[in-house]
């Protein structure tokens, strides 16, 4: 096994175990009384928090959020997700009984978006590229976005993780394949 891969299933292990340990201390008496939504974007905070530490003393990559392309030529491959994206956000917002709870998730999911781009394809994807080829590195860094999924077998059936997995990897090879054609984890 090569370095670079080496260095990137130690990094993933470091991230799940951060995870599982920040998932801990949120189980303690006074923070189970926290909002589900709080705690959770909390633990995000904290996760792109590390992944960020990591990337600056391990990695040392460049993380590109920018845009290297035209602004049309970046949104195209992409168009159909944020078209489905925008239209469950709005039929969210327009059903909403509590506009706060609504808007309080989405922050949250964007907080774990930001996580799993930074992470995933930002830093692992990334890193892999250079000994893989994009194609084996994307399905590899899918597996691990993947597997780190597991994680929710503590408050999820079985048959729902199954699915969970499934879908991540299939998610995780398209945004691996998005990164590597807009150069942009945007």
């Amino acid at each position: 096994m090569r370095h670079e891969t080496k260095l990137v299933i130690t990094l993933w292990g470091g991230m799940l175990g951060s995870m599982l340990l920040i998932g801990l201390i949120f189980q303690l008496p006074r923070l189970t009384q926290l909002p589900s939504s709080l705690t959770t974007g909390v633990e995000e905070l904290f996760f792109l928090a590390i992944a960020l530490i990591l990337n600056r003393d391990w990695l040392r990559q460049t993380l590109k959020f920018g845009v290297s392309a035209t602004w049309r030529r970046q949104i195209r491959p992409i168009m159909p997700t944020l078209i489905v994206a925008a239209l469950i956000g709005l039929y969210t917002l327009a059903t909403a009984q509590q506009l706060t709870n609504t808007l309080t998730l989405l922050f949250v999911a964007i907080l774990i978006s930001l996580f799993e781009e930074t992470f995933f394809r930002g830093m692992l994807f990334q890193a892999s590229q250079s000994t893989l080829g994009v194609g084996k590195a994307a399905v590899f860094t899918s597996i691990l976005f993947s597997l780190t999924h597991l994680i929710n077998l503590g408050h999820q059936t079985l048959s729902l993780t199954l699915l969970q997995l499934g879908f991540t990897f299939v998610l995780g090879l398209l945004l691996c394949l998005i990164t590597a054609q807009t150069t942009s984890l945007l």
